[in-house]
C-alpha cells in the first residue's frame, strides 16, 4: 500500500508517476509506486544509473517528460513529471521532502 506522501506529490498537476524506496537491509521492502506503471522499468533504470554513477541524484530525459532520482543508499525516491510544467520548480522540493525520516524511520541525508 502506497504511502500518502508518495500520493500528495502525485496529486500535482504534471506529477506522472512517484517512487519511494527504503533499500537499506535494516528496512527494505518492496518499493512503493503510485501513478503510471509504464514509467516504473525507466525509474527502476534510472535507480541504478545513480548508483553505477555514484551520484547522490540523477535526472534522465525521455521525450516530454524527465525522471529525477534521488538519494543514498538507504532510501531512494523517484519523480516522473512532464518537462516544461511549472511543477518543475518544486519537484526538487518535494524529493527532499520525501526523503526526509518518517517517525519510524532513520535519518537520510541528501
Amino acid at each position: 500500500m502506497p504511502n500518502s506522501k508518495i500520493e500528495r506529490v502525485l496529486r500535482h498537476d504534471g506529477i506522472v508517476a512517484v517512487l519511494d524506496w527504503f533499500t537499506d537491509p535494516a528496512h527494505s521492502g518492496d518499493p512503493e509506486w503510485v501513478g503510471d506503471d509504464r514509467w516504473n522499468p525507466i525509474v527502476m533504470e534510472a535507480v541504478k544509473l545513480r548508483q553505477i554513477a555514484q551520484e547522490p541524484s540523477v535526472r534522465v530525459l525521455v521525450g516530454d517528460h524527465a525522471v529525477l532520482v534521488s538519494g543514498d543508499d538507504k532510501h531512494v525516491v523517484g519523480v516522473v513529471f512532464i518537462k516544461g510544467h511549472p511543477v518543475v520548480k518544486s519537484v526538487v522540493r518535494m524529493v527532499r521532502q520525501l526523503l526526509r525520516p518518517r517517525a519510524s524511520q532513520p535519518s537520510v541525508s541528501v
